[in-house]
């Protein structure tokens, strides 16, 4: 301690000095003052002049300390990420803004400083095991759905112990949701079926997909830095890919077909599509192409286009292509005086094996056809399929009209011989119809529609043959159309009418019944006659709608003699094979008979027998349904078809018509007289009836009486005649018939 006034002012200047060093500022004198000079100032004057610079600056550094820590404490509560401060009991000493929005519910400061964590916040538990380790490492939890990084560490004291642990919570939500982006990015891109490749701006590849090894063959590290020109094929001229970087560097996009060599030399199509990429700035960085191979594709474009002018199930040229192939062949022709030569070929009986057999049985045996006639044309010939079973054959170079003919006695000789289809021998034959050009036609329409023409006219010969076409063979076709499309006008407008044939029973000489026959008195010369016109109506199925108004115009006769009491049983109506395979022909038979009021067994139905053996089962069934109503059936023209005693004995038959073949030269023919005793014997063994077609003498009349028939029609009694005129001979007949037995009687 000083012992003297000057040393005490010595001592406390020393101290002051070094308090303003601290500080900062200058000592209060110069050591060039003496003792003397020190004394005879005011020290006090001077140590309270220096507290007061002390005090100053000290008011001064906690104004700015404030000032810090208000800005420490902006700073603080507008960070993005929350911030808690844990003492070593787990009380919050500390936290931002952030803090309290994120983990306290949007609490107030004050009320969270100070009060143990697990009081305050639900996710408690996670925070103080993070904070008991402080580790400093980043730990990602789920808090309230949300991805959040929180980072642990710890503050010291003076001494260097752990005295709090600070907290920072930063959520990394929108980052993790890009990484998951970007990992599914990364997945499409490695799994995506189509190529990816990524070249920079000097079209160094930087980047391949899996798919594009699949494609190329080409391992990920054989691609990356080598260019795209390593898939170059060679195919494309030089003015290909200078368009394709024309497109990009005009348009930044170039999408097209394109063929590329695969890393084992295969060429492959593929649908490429290519796009530039540039930067903000727009400076070209990348260029991105996808790859699509294509060959499947290819292959499946190729086939349709196959099957579009093939025929599927033989592999044939279908008629498109045919058609194509004929006008080319008739241009040439026509240019270099060349011949050309067409087969139109049907098969016969095919229909009969496909309706029975089935069309699996069918089809293989249109296969078997198409590859024996192929067998049979040269290869510069054409063979197709137009459709069905039919075929066509196109011949040009020698095609000759023998050499036409000489080809199509090839083919009907092959088709004399069986087909094995699956174990089965199957026996058809062919129709075929001959054309050449340019003498039976100029164009390819006409060509096909006279070997057309041509084929059917071998069909009506007996089938099994070859037919020429001729100038005669287009005009019957030409009258056929004619008479078919008359036979339709006919049938729509009601042109037909109904005669009828008397059935008279020969012991009382009465009209029994009545025969109903159409009559198309309008229709065009030679073709009006039922033996003309009724086969055309089967043919073309209108015999349908002609047979149903036979049906009801007969029936309301019927009705009408009933209503004049002519004392008739039945009138007798002819159904064709069409009619009686039509779904619900029985059910419509019984409708028509309710419109008209007449019962049934005033009706009957008169069938050929090549009708009933067209499909017995079927007759069978439809001919007892109308028994059960009472309707009459009637085999007519018996003897000239399938007689055989099997189906007289599984159908419900009445009567059995002799037809007037067997009629005609009765009795001076002794084979006549012996088939119409033999069916007259039949019918009565089988408890029928029989009826004589024919009758056009007393003499035919007599012995067929004489022999046991008992019943016939024939213009030796009545012309068929109109519904009046039909009533009024059997008024007369009858008339006649009664005043003579009164005339007996008196």
């Amino acid at each position: 301690m000083p012992t003297s006034q000057q040393d005490a002012f010595r001592y406390i200047r020393a101290k002051i000095d070094q308090l303003l060093a601290v500080m900062g500022t200058q000592p209060l004198r110069s050591d060039e003052l003496d003792d003397d000079t020190l004394i005879e100032l005011d020290p006090i004057g001077i140590v309270a002049e220096a507290f007061a610079q002390v005090i100053a600056h000290l008011n001064e550094t906690n104004r700015r300390f404030d000032l810090a820590t208000g800005e420490i404490r902006a700073i603080f509560d507008t960070l993005g990420a929350a911030v808690v401060v844990l003492d070593l009991d787990d009380r919050i000493d500390d936290c931002n803004h952030r803090a309290l929005e994120w983990l306290f519910r949007g609490s107030a400061r004050n009320q969270i400083v100070g009060r143990l964590a697990n009081e305050v916040c639900d996710t408690a538990d996670k925070l103080v095991g993070i904070r008991r380790s402080a580790d400093g490492a980043c730990h990602v939890v789920d808090l309230h759905s949300r991805d959040v990084q929180i980072v642990a560490s710890r503050i010291l004291d003076e001494a260097g112990r752990h005295a709090k642990t600070v907290m920072l919570f930063t959520d990394i939500t929108p980052q993790k949701e890009t990484e998951r982006h970007l990992q599914l990015y990364a997945e499409v891109f490695g799994h995506i079926g189509e190529g990816v490749l990524i070249s920079d701006a000097d079209n160094r590849i930087v980047e391949v997909n899996a798919a594009v090894s699949r494609i190329t063959g080409y391992a990920r590290e054989e691609l990356i830095g080598a260019t795209p020109g390593t898939f170059k094929s060679g195919l494309h001229e030089p003015s290909f890919y200078q368009a394709l970087w024309d497109a990009l560097h005009r348009t930044g996009y170039w999408q097209g077909e394109i063929l590329d060599r695969t890393r084992d030399g295969r060429v492959l199509p593929l649908l490429q599509t290519i796009s530039a990429v540039r930067d903000a700035e727009g400076r070209l960085t990348h260029y991105i192409s996808v790859m699509t191979d294509i060959s499947s594709i290819k292959e499946t474009q190729s086939r349709l286009d196959f099957l579009a002018h093939h025929d599927a199930l033989t592999e044939l040229p279908n008629r498109l292509l045919f058609g194509d192939r004929l006008n080319h062949v008739i241009e040439r022709a026509e240019r270099e005086g060349g011949a050309v030569a067409l087969l139109f070929i049907d098969l016969d009986r095919f229909k009969n094996i496909n309706d029975s057999l089935g069309h699996q049985i069918g089809d293989q045996l249109l296969i078997e056809a198409a590859r024996r006639l192929k067998g049979l044309v040269r290869r510069a010939d054409t063979l197709a399929r137009l459709g069905g079973d039919e075929f066509v054959v196109l011949m040009e170079g020698q095609a000759t009209p023998a050499a036409a003919v000489r080809l199509a006695d090839e083919m009907v000789a092959a088709f004399r011989q069986p087909f094995e289809v699956n174990g089965i021998d199957l026996h058809i034959g062919c129709s075929i119809g001959i054309t050449l050009y340019p003498e039976d036609g100029m164009d390819a329409v006409a060509l096909l529609k006279n070997a057309d023409t041509a084929m059917y006219r071998a069909k009506e010969a007996g089938r099994d043959g070859h037919v020429r076409y001729s100038a005669e063979l287009s005009e019957a076709a030409r009258n056929k159309v004619a008479i078919e499309n008359a036979l339709r006008a006919a049938v729509r407008d009601g042109g037909f009418e109904l005669h009828y044939q008397p059935i008279m029973d020969i012991q009382s000489g009465r009209v029994i019944a009545g025969e109903a026959l159409v009559r198309w008195s309008q229709g065009p010369a030679g073709a009006n006659t039922p033996d003309c016109f009724i086969p055309l109506a089967e043919e073309t199925r209108l015999i349908v709608p002609l047979g149903e108004w036979i049906l009801r115009e007969a029936l309301a006769s019927m009705r009408a003699w009933h209503a004049r009491d002519l004392g008739l049983e039945y009138v007798s109506v002819n159904i064709s094979a069409v009619q009686l395979a039509q779904p619900g022909f029985p059910d419509r038979v019984i409708a028509l008979l309710n419109e008209s009021g007449v019962p049934g067994h005033q009706l009957q139905i008169e069938l050929t027998e090549n009708v009933l053996m067209h499909d017995i089962e079927l007759c069978a069934w439809v001919l007892t349904h109308l028994r059960e109503h009472g309707i009459r059936v009637a085999i007519d023209d018996f003897g000239t078809g399938y007689s055989s005693l099997s189906y007289l004995k599984q159908l419900p038959i009445d009567i059995l018509k002799i037809d007037r073949s067997f009629v005609r030269d009765i009795p001076g023919d002794a084979n006549d007289c012996a088939i119409a005793a033999a069916v007259i014997g039949l019918a009565r063994t089988l408890g029928l009836d029989s009826i004589a077609e024919g009758i056009e003498t007393r003499e035919q009349q007599d012995y067929l009486a004489w022999i046991g028939c008992d019943k016939v029609q024939g213009y030796l009694h009545a012309r068929p005649s109109p519904a009046a005129d039909f009533a009024e001979f059997v008024a007369a007949c009858h008339g006649r018939l009664d005043d003579g037995l009164a005339d007996a009687a008196r």
